[in-house]
Parts: structure tokens; C-alpha cells; sequence
């Protein structure tokens, strides 16, 4: 089976990529599995393991990358002396298209694609090592993917401010490396849209991939790859059918002045997407917003599990109603 055009999915954390990847892996064609993260964790330091060209150095490449946890979420297994056989190049890329290969096989599928918002950062890289790749960016509202990330559990950034600044970093960079791709290698596609207009948005997306519509993409949330993700709490949402509930969150979540705060740190990057403002964009004092921004600074990796765990007194406190949101004049340092 011949494999052509890699696709990539880029965006900012909490923007519908999960939800696209889970989409495009119900399509007959094409497998995406969960996240790798390996140009994250691996490709930047390739320089520690030496030449390549040496048997044991390759071989310890290998180790890493299929014993990443992120690699043992897949339902395919791998072994080093199997993937140091199959890759006659010893070299980052060689290794991870076979990964990636090797799991599409496994599902009858003729195309693989990769899902990772930290692959934003790495888009040329990327295109360096496949040049036929396509990369799809989908784009939420900045305001809502600053409040879908904050009252997540198990991510980071904590505060809304900081996670507002996050989409505007991630955007941007996505922005930067598509000027410098060819019209043909790139597509956006707005989360909003996706969600009000499934199936005009998926079979516009499929014109771009020349891949045929299937309806089986409506249905991703009866796949069993959906089904086994969703069973994950922080992403249990994507395990339902496509609904615009998560859209406009921001102005039911936030106090009118915090909404204000989140424009005035980025408004112009709304207004270039569409996105129209709600008021009058307004500038956090420099003490306050220093104030948000340390919070979310982790001096000691000591002291994140306590951090946590004040987090999660909160929420039990919350749920006592000890307190309730409307105690409190903003939320732009936690949603709890």
C-alpha cells in the first residue's frame, strides 16, 4: 500500500482538534492516531544521540520513541528490532513515518496523519522532513479556548489571562509558518463552523485532502477510537455528536469586565479571524496582570501536586456551595 500526503492537524490546545482528529480517523482513509509528541519531546535533541549511522545509537533512538507513554496509548505495539529492520534510513523521520505507517496498516486505512497542538511550533520542520504533507489548522474563539484550558484539571495554563495569551502565541505561530507553505499544503477551518455546519465544513475539508466525503465522519462518536478516548474525563465531550453547546462559552462563563480584559489582550487577532468583539477591549493594570501571570509560574516541580490539591479544595468547597461564582469580581486567575 502506497502512503502519500501525511495530513497535520495545528491549532492551540482546547480548540477542536481532538474532535477534528477523531473525525478525519472515522473516515475509511485515513488513521490519525492520539497524539505522539515526538517532535515535542525527541527531534530537538537528536544531537544526544550521536551518528546515527552506528547501530547503537540508532537502536537507542528507537527505545525512545516507542517508549514514549504517548506511543503506548496506540493499539498497535512496537518492538525495536522490528522498527530498526523496517527503517533503512536511520534517521528522526524514517522512524516516525513507520510508526505512524505501521498504525494505519493496522486499521486498513491508506493515509496516517498526526494531532498535536504542539506541533504548531514545528510546522516547517515538519515539512522539512515530509514534503507532501498537509497541514489543516482549526481555529476556535480565543476567549473560549482561554476558558476551556483554565477549567481543565489536568492542564496548563491555570489562569484565563494566560490562556488567552497561549491561543494568541499558538495562532500566531501557525500563521507565521503558512505564509511560508503553498495554498495547496494548507487549510483553516474555524471550530465554530464545524460545529454549526458539519457536513458542508467536512466535505469542503475533504476536497482539500482529495479524499471522498463519508457520512461514517458524522458518526465518529460511534467509532471505537472515540469511544476509547472519551472514556477520558478531560476529553469525554468528544465522545458525543457534533454540537455547537462549547461555542460562545466566554459569554456565559465571564464577567463582562473580564471579557473586556481578554479583547484588550487579544482583540486584533480576533477581529483578523471574524470574531466580534463584545465591547470595549480594556488593559488589565500592570500589577494585577503580573499579579495572574506569576500564578501560573511553577517555581518547584515540588509544589505542583500541592497546587492541585488547593485546587481541588476549592472545587469540593464550590460544590458545598460555600461559594459561587457570582462571589467573586473576576475570574480571569481561576475558574475555581
Amino acid at each position: 500500500m502506497a502512503f502519500v500526503k501525511p495530513i497535520f492537524i495545528v491549532s492551540a490546545p482546547r480548540s477542536g482538534s481532538t474532535l477534528l482528529r477523531l473525525i478525519l480517523d472515522a473516515h475509511p482513509n485515513i488513521a490519525i492516531p492520539s497524539p505522539a509528541w515526538l517532535y515535542e519531546y525527541i527531534r530537538p535533541y537528536l544531537y544526544s544521540f550521536g551518528d546515527l549511522g552506528r547501530e547503537s545509537n540508532f537502536r537507542e533512538l528507537v527505545r525512545d520513541m516507542i517508549e514514549m507513554p504517548t506511543i503506548g496509548r496506540w493499539p498497535v505495539e512496537f518492538a525495536v528490532d522490528e522498527v530498526v529492520a523496517a527503517c533503512p534510513a536511520r534517521s528522526f523521520k524514517a522512524v516516525y513515518e513507520y510508526l505512524h505507517v505501521r498504525d494505519a496498516s493496522a486499521k486498513g486505512k491508506s493515509r496516517w496523519g498526526e494531532k498535536s497542538p504542539r506541533n504548531s511550533y514545528w510546522i516547517d520542520e515538519i515539512k522539512a522532513d515530509f514534503p507532501d504533507a498537509q497541514f489543516i489548522h482549526i481555529v476556535r474563539d480565543g476567549r473560549d479556548m482561554a476558558i476551556d484550558i483554565s477549567q481543565s484539571v489536568s492542564m496548563r495554563p491555570c489562569s484565563v489571562l494566560m490562556g488567552a495569551q497561549y491561543w494568541q502565541h499558538y495562532v500566531t505561530a501557525i500563521r507565521d509558518s503558512f505564509t511560508r507553505l503553498d495554498p495547496a499544503d494548507r487549510y483553516e477551518i474555524k471550530y465554530e463552523a464545524l460545529c454549526a455546519d458539519p457536513k458542508a465544513e467536512l466535505s469542503a475539508l475533504c476536497e482539500f485532502l482529495g479524499e471522498e466525503f463519508d457520512s461514517a465522519m458524522l458518526r465518529h462518536h460511534e467509532s471505537n477510537s472515540t469511544k476509547a478516548w472519551a472514556a477520558n474525563a478531560q476529553h469525554g465531550s468528544t465522545g458525543r455528536p457534533i454540537t455547537t453547546e462549547y461555542c460562545e462559552l466566554y459569554k456565559r462563563r465571564l464577567p463582562e469586565r473580564d471579557v473586556r480584559v481578554l479583547e484588550g489582550a487579544i482583540a486584533e487577532l480576533l477581529r483578523e479571524y471574524g470574531y466580534p468583539l463584545c465591547g470595549k477591549p480594556q488593559a488589565l493594570p500592570r500589577r494585577e496582570a503580573w499579579q495572574i501571570l506569576e500564578s501560573d509560574m511553577i517555581s518547584s516541580r515540588s509544589n505542583d501536586p500541592y497546587r492541585s490539591e488547593l485546587e481541588q479544595r476549592r472545587l469540593q468547597r464550590k460544590a458545598r456551595d460555600v461559594y459561587a461564582d457570582a462571589d467573586r469580581a473576576s475570574l480571569l486567575r481561576s475558574l475555581f
